[in-house]
């Protein structure tokens, strides 16, 4: 199970090697207003701007002054950034941010989708991604996984908080999406993905179990993560569907020199 580091943030309980380190913001612990109550990160979702970039000092000091945390514009796509290769600040549009480079942490932000963790087992190579349904559907757990030198065998992922499937309720628009992906492992398991909702026409969709079942089918083996529902975590996690106008959380992930 993962631990409390403190009020504001939560470590990853998989077995990353020493120089990968990777935190998980909470609400808690922050000094922004109701309704972005306390430790919001985002500074795109109307919270006063002072308090975003105290709450983000803080996120600094506790990776280290040293470490740059690097973050982009989400737009709910597959675009990954390379930050190797290219210039990033907070306008590039990007779901994803992979880098071989120390010192830099790679960051996204979220409030019911989901954010996948990855490196390699020899701690060369890390990644974050944000995938939401249509992230997902749009392939950018595959795309992330592209970037990566190391064999699948060789690469393991950490899976957020997210919407559960208790809440998470969608259209047929959803379901048909995954449908198209054309994954034998989605489609044999459409009814448990996709649960009948009480409204007809509407299903509650496992985010989480999708996600599992994309990287494996591509050949990684070692997945963690525990099924944490944001909606459901009120007091721990930022959720858009239960509140509408509220923060957002980081998940984040970096190396160390040596």
């Amino acid at each position: 199970m993962s631990e409390f580091l403190s009020e504001s943030f939560m470590v990853p309980d998989w077995p990353a090697p020493a120089n990968v380190k990777a935190l998980i913001s909470t609400r808690n612990g922050g000094v922004s207003a109701p309704p972005h109550d306390s430790f919001n990160l985002g500074l795109h979702v109307g919270d006063d701007e002072k308090a975003v970039k105290e709450n983000r000092q803080l996120l600094n000091e506790t990776i280290g002054e040293n470490v740059a945390c690097q973050w982009v514009s989400q737009v709910h796509d597959n675009h990954v950034i390379d930050v190797q290769k290219e210039l990033v600040d907070e306008a590039t549009h990007a779901d994803a941010i992979y880098t071989q480079r120390e010192s830099v942490a790679c960051g996204v932000l979220t409030a019911d989708c989901l954010s996948v963790l990855f490196t390699d087992v020899a701690g060369r190579e890390i990644a974050v991604a944000h995938a939401g349904w249509r992230g997902l559907a749009a392939g950018v757990l595959q795309k992330t996984l592209a970037h990566f030198s190391a064999e699948p065998v060789s690469i393991m992922a950490y899976l957020g908080p997210v919407i559960g499937p208790c809440h998470f309720e969608v259209g047929n628009e959803v379901r048909q999406a995954f449908q198209a992906l054309e994954l034998n492992e989605i489609e044999n398991q459409l009814p448990v993905l996709f649960q009948e909702s009480e409204t007809p026409g509407r299903w509650m969709a496992d985010l989480y179990a999708i996600a599992r079942i994309i990287l494996t089918s591509k050949g990684i083996l070692q997945v963690y993560g525990e099924p944490l529902c944001t909606y459901c975590e009120f007091d721990q996690y930022y959720s858009y569907r239960r509140e509408g106008e509220t923060g957002r959380f980081a998940s984040v992930i970096w190396k160390e020199s040596d």
